[in-house]
């Protein structure tokens, strides 16, 4: 891969029209070819969901489980889920795969948007845990002082990359001083240079042995996106790696996070968006705020799912949600589900949920 440090700075030196970094930079046009070409059969731990391959418009639901799903007909739920062009989900509770749809089978694969800064945000946790960078660390301490077009960068830090609080906007233009506003922002992407330069290695390298091995995935790879057009990193993946790495952050997280790493990052991160933790979301709150206008909503990100649920939620509706009450963990992938393109949450979800709540009882 080719190094994100070289292609940003490469890019952040072009006119401003082609700059490349928009914080939502996951639209259906953005992600690369889906595929179900069979992949290699995780292997995975024994805290971790197992991989099912379906058939062509194919069903699966464990005969015996979680007893909260005992008698429940998921015929209404995959009509759901086909009708708003899903084309994987399932559902994972406790060590048992609930139950599965596939449009075509579970070796789905497509660039999860925006769902991968939950993912980052494991591998921040993990660099800080072998004490390679700090929440406080200087970003120009790391990159330099040109990783943003003006270099007017000097007092963003790791934690306002995270907590969507640098004040740069997609193009990384200064629009508020550090930690003065929430901006949903692709500013974040600078995370991915950060723990390569700290680490001296590839992103694929520290993604596999930092995350990818402890969950047992096979399925999932970093990629460069097209150039000069999107956000310059994407993450494949499919619907069982995400179940399985859900599994593993119920269980902790993964081996070398920085101690509590979880409970900071599943906590509000700043004043401003209380649904928002350190790139995750967060529902349950008295209130939230989404990509886009500077808009303050009252009540839960989703009303009608738990409210402890925690989720990485990406453009066009790549969902992974986390129930950590239940050891619950639900994942959906395919194209866009509802007419309005949304960053991050959508009608969908609320709209699932509800289906869910009703079948979970």
């Amino acid at each position: 891969m080719t190094s994100r440090r070289t292609f940003l700075i490469g890019a952040l030196g072009a006119v401003t029209g082609a700059r490349l970094l928009s914080a939502c930079a996951d639209s259906e046009s953005a992600t690369a070819p889906s595929t179900t070409t069979a992949q290699p059969t995780a292997t995975l731990t024994s805290s971790s969901p197992p991989s099912t391959v379906a058939t062509v418009e194919s069903t699966k639901s464990v005969a015996s489980g979680p007893s909260a799903w005992a008698g429940a007909d998921f015929a209404t739920l995959d009509s759901f889920v086909e009708r708003t062009a899903g084309e994987a989900f399932a559902i994972w509770e406790d060590g048992v795969m609930v139950h599965e749809w596939y449009r075509t089978d579970a070796s789905y694969t497509r660039d999860i948007a925006s769902a991968q800064k939950s993912i980052l945000s494991l591998l921040v946790g993990r660099a800080i845990g072998d004490g390679l960078v700090q929440l406080d660390t200087r970003i120009d301490d790391v990159l330099g002082s040109q990783w943003t077009p003006d270099g007017r960068s000097a007092e963003i830090t790791v934690e306002h990359l995270l907590s969507m609080t640098s004040g740069l906007d997609d193009a990384f233009d200064v629009v508020a001083a550090p930690g003065e506003r929430w901006i949903y922002s692709g500013a974040f992407a600078a995370l991915f240079d950060v723990v390569t330069t700290v680490s001296g290695r590839d992103l694929d390298d520290i993604a596999q042995e930092w995350l990818f091995e402890s969950a047992g995935t096979s399925n999932s790879v970093f990629y460069d996106r097209p150039a000069g057009r999107f956000a310059p990193t994407g993450l494949q993946s499919t619907v069982p790696d995400l179940i399985a790495i859900g599994g593993v952050v119920l269980d902790g997280g993964p081996p070398g996070l920085a101690e509590g790493w979880l409970d900071r990052s599943l906590a509000p991160s700043q004043g401003f968006n209380r649904s928002y933790g350190l790139l995750w979301w967060l529902n349950g709150r008295e209130s939230f705020m989404l990509p886009g206008p500077d808009a303050q909503f009252p009540g839960s990100l989703v009303p009608t799912a738990p409210a402890g649920m925690v989720a990485a939620l990406g453009k066009d509706d790549q969902k992974l949600y986390i129930v950590p009450e239940h050891r619950l963990v639900v994942a959906r992938l395919g194209g866009r589900a509802v007419l309005e393109s949304q960053a991050a949450r959508s009608s969908f979800d609320a709209d699932l949920w509800e289906r869910l709540t009703a079948l979970r009882s």
